[in-house]
């Protein structure tokens, strides 16, 4: 059994030694990293999950933007799970805490780098064939998600850190119609 809250300040040192146990110490050195430096996650929109007193899993999500629009726009990762602990719907549980909080917060899309066959099952779909760009990513990874029905539509360009809801390029109106 495992819970999922919101991360707390004294996580961080527990969430490092999941990821590098996830993905390997290297993992800073992925383009996706550079999107995260000096850009802080949104606030709200950072969970782990727990069993018992142990952290097993952890997401988080940061702001970027799309090209030359105002879309309210995320990139979801890392998203890790204790090796010892996949396949019992801790990841599944992360990613929709993610996308309804998200999806509150007035977010329309959300962006990954990560394999389609695992992400595919959440709605994500290759951003490629959108004309949409990740610099420094391989783009048949670069995966996008539609938190509202047809934002892609007409939506295209490179990725770049950055928000629109906190620099005051739009201010969304939150959505009651959240899901899991």
């Amino acid at each position: 059994m495992f819970l999922i809250l919101p991360e707390r300040p004294d996580d961080e040192a527990a969430i490092e030694l999941l990821l590098d146990d996830a993905f390997g110490a290297r993992r800073h050195e992925k383009a996706s990293y550079a999107f995260r430096q000096d850009n802080p996650p949104v606030a709200g929109l950072s969970f782990v999950a727990r069993s018992g007193n142990r952290l097993v899993g952890s997401i988080r999500f940061w702001p970027l933007m799309v090209g030359d629009t105002t879309v309210p726009s995320l990139l979801l990762g890392p998203l890790g799970v204790a090796p010892e602990m996949r396949n019992y719907g801790i990841g599944r549980g992360l990613v929709c805490r993610g996308h309804m909080m998200a999806e509150k917060l007035g977010y329309k899309l959300v962006f990954l780098v990560g394999e389609g066959k695992y992400y595919s099952r959440f709605g994500y779909k290759p951003a490629q064939p959108h004309g949409l760009t990740m610099p420094g990513e391989d783009p048949a990874r670069l995966m996008v998600h539609e938190l509202q029905v047809g934002t892609l539509r007409g939506v295209s360009g490179e990725l770049h850190a950055g928000d629109c809801l906190r620099t005051g390029l739009l201010n969304p109106q939150p959505t009651n119609q959240a899901r899991l």
